[in-house]
Formats: C-alpha cells, structure tokens, sequence
C-alpha cells in the first residue's frame, strides 16, 4: 500500500493510524459516510479444531437502522454450518463478497434478512499473513452493486486496520509478556519522549534515556542499529512505524542490556590471559627446569592476569617450619627475605583456605603480632602501610597450607572484583602444583631410571646399559619377555593383586639371571634382560628357557593360586647394531613367539630382517612427513551423534597415512618415540580444522604425550595459535596411561592441568584396560567412550540377558552414577541401536552414522 497519496476518500484510514484501535469507531463512521452505507462493522473470524467462527467486535449504525452489535446470532456464528462456506472460501482466496442480498444463495438470505440488510460489501483482513477476520457495509434501503473504486477504499481501510491490529498484536504482547522481560522495549515519540515502556526500561533508566532516533525517522519502516553507552550500556534495534505521506506516528525501541555480554567478554579475555601467561611459565620451565625463580615467573604471571593487582608477594613454607619469602614485586625482596613467619602468623587471620581480600585495617593487627625488627621490614621493604587492599590465596597441600600467594592493590579497598579471586586462585592452584614438582623431584630423579612398583631398572636405564654393553663388545643378547594372563589376574582378583603378581614375577626374574646381567621392566606386564659376556648362544636358550620355567611355577596370592606364562623374543648383538635396532629384533622375535602359541621363545632370524627393514623405512617416511609443512599426513573425521535425533554433535579426528595403515604406523610411532610429534601435528590440525565445522572435536592421545610434562604447554600453545575455543577440544586418553603406579599418577596430574585450562578427556575404549570402580571415581575426566567390543559383542539383535548386554548396562548405570558423558563405540546395525538407546545411551559413534572422512565429505 502505498502510504504517501492521499485520496480524498482515505479519511477513514487517518482514525486508525492516529489513534490505533481507539479510532476505530471514527474509522467506521467515516468508512459508512465514504460509501453512503447505513452501516459498517468488524467481525473476527477464528478456526477452533477444524471449524471457524464468526463474531461481530465493533460496529457503526446510522440513526435509522437498528444496530446489531448486542444480536447474540453474530457471536460465536458458525460460518460454514450456518450456509456461509461460500464467504470463507472467498475470504481464504483474499476475494471480497459484495452486491445485492436478494442475488445470494437461498442459505445466506434469512440472517441478512433479519437485519435488513438489502445490498452489503465485505472484504477480508489478513494480520500476519493469516485471515483474521473481515470488514464491511451495509446498506439497508436500496439494492445496489458496490462499485471497484468502492471496493478499493474498503480494502484500504481493511488493510490499514490489519496494519493496526499488527500493532495492537505487538502492544498486547509487549503489555503482557514484555512487562517482566529483562530485555528493554520502548515506544518512542518522534520528538524522543516516552510513550510507553517496560519495566526492564524503567527501572535502567528512570530519568529517561536520550536514543538516537535521527537514523531510524530518516528511514521509517527500516531497523536500524545502535549503542548507549553508560552505566547501562545496551544495545538498540529502532524502527520508526510510518503514517500517510510518510509522517513517522512513533519509534520502537528494542534494547539488549550488554552488561552481561561485556563482563562475559571481560571474562574470556581474562582467562585467555591466564592460559597465555600460565604458557609462558610452562615454556620457562621445559627450557630451564625448577628452581626458585619459578615463583617469581607465577608472581608475574598473576599481575600481569589481575589489573588491579599494583604489586604482590610470594611466601613459602620451608624445610625449618617458617614461611619465607621468596618472590615480590614492587618490593625489596632482599629485605624481606630477612623475615621468617611463623606458621601461625602469615596474614591469613579468618583461618581461609580459599581467596580473600584483607585491607588496611587488617594489616595493622597483623603486623602488631610481629616484633619491632620483622615490623619495621614488612613497614619499610613491604610498604605495609600503603596497602589498601591484599587479596591473599593460600595454597595447600594433602591438607597442609604450603605457600601464600598475596597480590596487592595500594588505592582502594574494594579493588578486586569476584574475577579477580578466581584468576588469584587459579594462580594459586599452579602454584600448588609446582611445589608438588619440586618436592618429588628428587625422587623423579631415581624414578627417571627405576620403575616404582618393582624396584627395576626401567627401559631408560636399561637402554644406556646396552649402548655401553655395545661399545665394549657386541657378544651380548637382548630377551623381551611379554607375560601371559596378568590380564586375568586383574579382571578376578584386581589391579593391586595384579601388581603385586608384577613385583613377584620380577622378583624371580632376577634371581634367575647370572650376577652380572640385568633385568629391567619396559612397562605394564613386559620384562628386558641384557645378557652380556656370551661365549655362545647356548648360553642365552639356557637363561631364556630358566625364565620361562620360573614364570611357569604356581603364584599363589590372596588365597588364589595363579599360573601364568611368558613369551619371550631373543636379539644376538652384532657389530654396528644400535640399542634400538637390538631392542627392535627382540621385540619381532616376541611377536613371533606369540604367534606361535605363546609360553615359548623365539629367536630373532634373518627371516625378520625384512619386517624390520619395512619398519624403519615407515619410521623414516612417517619423520618425513611429519617434518612437511603439507605432507602426506591427513585427517579424517567420524561423526559422535545424538542417538534420539542422528544429528551430529562432535568428529573425531583420525589420521591417515597412504603409505600403511593406522594399526601398522601408530604402533609403529609408539615404538619408535614418535608420538609426541605425530600427536602434535594432529591436534594442531584438529584444532586449525574445528572453526571449518563448529562442532566439538574429539583429539585421541597417547601415553607417551600425556607424560610428556610439556604436554599442557603444547595444548595451550595449540589454542592459542589457532583460536579453538578450549570447550571445543575433547582429549580422549586410554585407560593405561592412567594405571595405578607413579607413573599413572604423574598422568593424571597432567589431566587435571588440561581440564583447568578448560579442556574436557574422555576414556576411550573403557573397559579394555585398567577400569575399577574406585580408580574411575577419582579419574578427572568428562566422560568415557565403551569399547566396540562391547557394541558388538551384543550380538545381532541383542540379547538383553547376555553377559555382555548387563555389562554395557553397568557400564552406563556407572557412568550416569559418575556424573559422565557416555559414548557407544562401534554401532553398525539398526539393532544395536534402537537396544542402546532403550538401554539409556544418549551419543554413540560407528559406521551405521558415518565412516571416517574428509571435512565436507
């Protein structure tokens, strides 16, 4: 409609644009007078479980002819059951009914009949697209036949009251649901005062607020954007509605309180601060090691994290009972350096173990506890005096209070804010945990060589050893030993039983050996001997078959009596061998003996050279690739979905290589100490690769990186570089790089680390590994993913009553004990599925929803 001609007769428009639905009745009278009719009226139309009734709103009736506003035929009427089908199939089509009454079906007659009607004009008005009700005159004198300018006019008024009861549809819902919104709405005159608003608008800006309404009133109709700053900063949609001749009659306002979106900004920038900086300390760390100066680099840290924080302190609990200080900035270090405190006198005056902020006046009765010389140096050297405000986070240890972190602000006392004790605290927690590194870093030296739970030498030790037995004369052999059945030992009895089935086992491995060779664990269940001084290879059957005999004897443990065997790969050293290349052909003799039945020995033969040689070429391929910057190397992503909808909702990212299959070169990296790089590269690409898709991305990890100590830098490093949001990254880690030896504690020292800077683990393959009840409980992890073993060992359909049926039921009966997220692995049959799904599973994974596959594939 064309808003800017005004017609002579379009004076019944002007009503309703002026007033809205208070100018209706003017509206109908000038309509009534514009068309010479007796009357004019509105009725509604409504569609109730499959019928539509009529029901007449608003009417104007000249002074001659009876109005019909109170008849109770007009409300509530029928339409097609009272003969007046032919009216709303004309109004579905837009199309007006109009003329003489006595040219009508025989139906429509008597109703219109009764209210004297002799000639009428209806047209229908549609609100959103939808009929909503008509409008019309009547004339109640003469039979006449409504002409197309007549029936032009009536459409104008219609549609300028379909524009009106738009409105009122707005103001109805803005009066009623509005009200209480937290949003901002506003009607607006064009001159800016306020016609109307919420009470969200009221209570942020009582006095008014001055909108910029220059914008919206040179474009009436169009939405146009805009920001207020101030105490309530908020952002604005206005609108400005158009009258005749494109007057703008008023302003919607629309507003969204950014308060919010700017603290939640504020806040992310924060923490990203946090991650960067924790980075940095990390990086120092892997380049120079532990020392004191650690404390100052988290020192550093925190105020470069928390603005308000102007200067700051660090006090360590020593060897001699007293704190000490050992970091400061904005102070005399070397000053305060002379002060010890007590265990009771650090200012921790509430007892807190969590943040807290201490002011002035707290200080003072502190520093009144301390004697003239320790209170003129904390006066002096710690500016005492001139703090306001000290937000002070003690760091504890296995229930012991370890250290104080204090950051200072010397203006105000209400400078720090709840984000600022948080950032403190979070400070505080590294801290924590390198005093825990520093602590055990004189064992980790003996441990770097020993394994804890038997008292070996480990694979590093061991593999120094064979590189100097090498020097000094290749006669030597290397036996690789695999025990049979400790996994059994586990599943019956559990892990601390089959520990100590390792620490007996390793016991008569040494007793065993010849004085002068060494026996070593690899890890898990394998076993390294380093003969050394052979005449012959007699000697080194003779050893190997005494071994395998005293892993036959009887075990007798927890009122059980266990039989387990070994088998064993035996390498002859030769000239120009390295203690890899060595270690490599005992390890293929192994997998030869394993093959044959196990519980025997296997010598390395010339026959398994090509196997090795097939290796390092891979080895050296795969370094290749993984020095490229675009190399062979690519990623494939298998959708995780939601089992209720099939939509996706995460990829896992798995990687390909053309030159061998992943269980040929994973393994292959694993044993080669590959992984790391081969891990990195895929997490970086992952991460590069998540914007591309938007959804979580699931990174699989191995041991090797999960205890490597700079693997939390790497992934902070890696969210930095690429901008995957923390939240978006799903490390999934195996059950036995979290096994219950120091080693496995080291790793989940390292899991908790990543979950701080925001990322979540899963366990992948559950129930293949090292599960327990117990271990399970106190993992820091998100969720776990069962094994496809378990999917599939389902059967086809399922058997609700199979072992493995009330296993996968257990399984996830624990995880939604746990709190976990819950993934099914290996899904291929629409069976498994609708059975996982009965049983409670939410996300699941397999070929039935996808196969692994390139980004938009």
């Amino acid at each position: 409609m064309d808003w800017t001609r005004t017609p002579s007769r379009s004076s019944p428009v002007l009503p309703l644009l002026r007033q809205g639905l208070q100018g209706l009745p003017e509206a109908l009278r000038a309509l009534a007078k514009a068309l010479q009719a007796h009357r004019a009226y509105l009725f509604r139309l409504e569609e109730r479980d499959g019928l539509w009734y009529a029901s007449q709103l608003a009417e104007w009736a000249g002074p001659h002819v009876t109005p019909q506003i109170q008849n109770p035929s007009l409300q509530r009427l029928p339409v097609r059951e009272a003969g007046y089908g032919r009216w709303l199939e004309a109004f579905l089509r837009g199309e007006a009914i109009g003329g003489a009454v006595r040219t009508f079906p025989e139906e429509e007659r008597p109703l219109l009949e009764a209210q004297e009607i002799q000639s009428l004009l209806v047209v229908p008005i549609r609100v959103e697209g939808r009929l909503w009700g008509f409008l019309g005159v009547d004339d109640c004198e003469r039979e006449r036949a409504f002409t197309l300018e007549e029936e032009a006019l009536l459409r104008e008024v219609a549609e300028a009251l379909a524009r009106t009861l738009d409105l009122f549809e707005v103001h109805r819902f803005t009066e009623r649901l509005l009200e209480l919104s937290p949003f901002y709405v506003a009607r607006m005159s064009p001159e800016g005062g306020r016609l109307w608003a919420n009470l969200a608008f009221k209570k942020a800006f009582p006095q008014g607020l001055p909108l910029p309404l220059e914008a919206p009133l040179a474009q009436p109709g169009r939405p146009v954007t805009a920001t207020t700053a101030g105490e309530a900063p908020a952002e604005w949609t206005l609108v400005a509605v158009p009258g005749p001749g494109g007057e703008v009659l008023e302003v919607l306002a629309f507003g969204l309180d950014l308060r919010e979106r700017l603290l939640a900004q504020e806040r992310e920038a924060r923490w990203s601060a946090f991650r960067k900086n924790l980075l940095r300390v990390y990086e120092t760390l892997m380049a120079e090691g532990f020392s004191e100066s650690v404390f100052g680099l988290i020192l550093e840290a925190a105020l470069d994290t928390v603005p308000a924080a102007q200067a700051g302190s660090v006090a360590v609990l020593k060897e001699d009972g007293y704190y000490h200080f050992v970091a400061a900035k904005g102070y005399d270090l070397e000053a305060l350096r002379q002060v010890r405190l007590h265990p009771e006198e650090p200012l921790s005056l509430t007892g807190h173990r969590e943040a807290q902020v201490f002011t002035q006046k707290d200080l003072k009765r502190f520093n009144r506890r301390l004697d003239p010389k320790r209170r003129r140096v904390m006066e002096e050297a710690g500016r005492v005096r001139e703090i306001q405000a000290v937000l002070a986070v003690p760091v504890y240890l296995s229930g012991e209070r370890k250290a104080f972190l204090y950051l200072d602000n010397l203006e105000r006392e209400d400078a720090f804010t709840p984000l600022d004790l948080e950032l403190a605290q979070a400070f505080a927690s590294q801290l924590g945990l390198l005093l825990r590194r520093m602590e055990l870093e004189g064992r980790l030296t003996y441990l770097a060589f020993h394994d804890p739970l038997t008292g070996l030498p480990n694979r590093l030790f061991f593999l120094e050893k064979l590189a100097q037995a090498l020097k000094e004369e290749p006669r030597v052999a290397v036996l690789y030993l695999d025990l049979d059945g400790l996994k059994l030992v586990n599943d019956l009895e559990g892990h601390a039983t089959g520990d100590e089935v390792i620490r007996t086992v390793a016991a008569r491995l040494r007793a065993a050996v010849r004085p002068r060779d060494l026996v070593a664990r690899q890890g898990g269940d394998e076993f390294l001997v380093l003969l050394a001084g052979l005449r012959k290879p007699e000697e080194a059957v003779q050893v190997a078959e005494r071994l395998l005999e005293v892993v036959r004897l009887p075990l007798p443990l927890g009122g059980r009596v266990f039989h387990l065997t070994t088998s064993l790969g035996i390498a002859l050293g030769e000239p120009g061998l390295t203690p890899g290349e060595l270690l490599a052909r005992a390890d293929l003799a192994l997998y030869r003996a394993k093959g044959e039945g196990k519980d025997r020995l296997a010598f390395y033969e010339p026959g398994l050279q090509e196997a090795l040689r097939r290796e390092m070429a891979l080895v050296e391929a795969l370094r290749e690739a993984l020095a490229g910057d675009e190399g062979e190397l690519t990623l494939l992503y298998q959708p995780i979905v939601d089992l209720a909808t099939g939509a996706p909702v995460a990829l896992e990212a798995l990687i390909r290589w053309p030159k061998a299959p992943p269980g040929e070169f994973i393994p292959l990296a694993e044993r080669h100490r590959l992984m790391p790089e081969l891990g990195a590269w895929v997490l970086r690409r992952a991460c590069r690769e998540q914007a591309r898709h938007g959804l979580p991305v699931h990174v699989n990890v191995s041991p090797q990186e999960l205890l490597h100590p700079g693997y939390p830098g790497l992934v902070a490093q890696v969210l930095e570089e690429t901008g995957c949001p923390p939240r978006a990254l799903v490390l999934e880690i195996t059950e036995t790089a979290l096994i219950p030896d120091e080693r496995g504690r080291d790793a989940t020292l390292t899991v908790r680390i990543l979950r701080e800077l925001g990322v979540r683990v899963f366990l992948d393959d559950f129930g293949s590994g090292y599960s327990s009840l117990e271990r399970l409980a106190a993992l820091p992890v998100d969720g776990l993913k069962l094994g496809q073993a378990f999917t599939q060992a389902l059967g086809n359909p399922p058997d609700p009553q199979s072992p493995a049926a009330r296993l996968v039921a257990a399984v996830l009966a624990l995880a939604q004990a746990l709190g976990l997220a819950a993934v099914a692995e290996g899904i291929e049959g629409e069976a498994t599925l609708a059975y996982l799904r009965r049983l409670g599973f939410t996300l699941g994974q397999g070929f039935l929803f996808g196969r692994p596959a390139p980004l938009g594939v």
